[in-house]
């Protein structure tokens, strides 16, 4: 019973978690391309909302390689800290779906260079910003 009581904290940890990264990434995705747009009005939001995404995707790896290098073998109470921000938040912000579909939308535009370069600098930024934080966190 207690073990089950246990696993059902941590997943309540999981989706607080990773509901509070959603919204993150939504609010990014909603209102970002308008907060570009009032600072430089010549932008078509069309080609922006896709660097939301990224941008998410890069902030949530970096947060991720902190959080895993302070609390990827914790146990008890930081174990279940891990569960909130590493496994929720950080899962929640990213998303390889919505990037995918960006990449789709991309090429669908007739820009299949442009989005074989977000694709690529998707995965390499992320994969930096991982190491960043890993290295800031330790």
């Amino acid at each position: 019973m207690t073990t089950a009581l246990l696993g059902l904290g941590g997943l309540l940890l999981v989706m607080i978690g990773a509901g509070i990264g959603t919204v993150g990434r939504w609010a990014l995705a909603e209102h970002g391309p308008r907060l570009l747009a009032r600072r430089l009005p010549e932008v078509d939001l069309a080609v922006v909302r896709p660097w939301m995404t990224w941008t998410a995707n890069v902030v949530s790896s970096f947060l991720l390689g902190i959080v895993v290098t302070r609390l990827g073998a914790a146990t008890g109470g930081a174990g279940y800290v891990f569960l909130l921000l590493g496994t929720g938040l950080c899962g929640g912000l990213s998303v390889l779906s919505t990037a995918a579909m960006d990449v789709v939308d991309l090429v669908r535009r007739g820009t299949a260079s442009i989005a074989l370069g977000y694709l690529m600098l998707s995965v390499g930024v992320s994969m930096a910003f991982l190491w960043l934080g890993l290295v800031i966190g330790s």
